[in-house]
């Protein structure tokens, strides 16, 4: 049903990684994201950013997705600016205090 793309995207610092989102991630289509996190995840990776910007839907397992990084040892950032109808998920499910994000004018 989704067409969720995951894209790591080079940033310069060998301690950062940085994926970029774009599409509609639901419960099909977001196990693409865990891969994605899986595959940046070794001891060198302090901090990775999640680039949401070009993200059109999110469904719940997109959220569980999204809060489970907060188990990993890495920091992770969301990236703006939050598309509506992902700020508003974020806002409905009360996850949004959870992230840190950064390029948001709502936040």
């Amino acid at each position: 049903m989704g067409d969720a793309l995951v894209r790591y995207a080079p940033v310069g610092c060998p301690a950062t990684a940085a994926l970029v989102l774009a599409g509609a991630f639901d419960a099909d289509t977001t196990p693409s994201l865990r891969e994605a996190l899986d595959a940046v995840r070794n001891p060198q990776i302090e901090l990775v950013l999640l680039d949401l910007a070009a993200v059109r839907f999110g469904d719940a397992a997109f959220v569980r997705e999204l809060t489970d990084t907060q188990c990993r040892p890495e920091r992770h950032i969301l990236i703006g600016p939050l598309p509506g109808p992902i700020a508003r998920l974020l806002d409905i499910t009360g996850t949004r205090h959870a992230f840190d994000v950064a390029l948001d004018d709502a936040a």
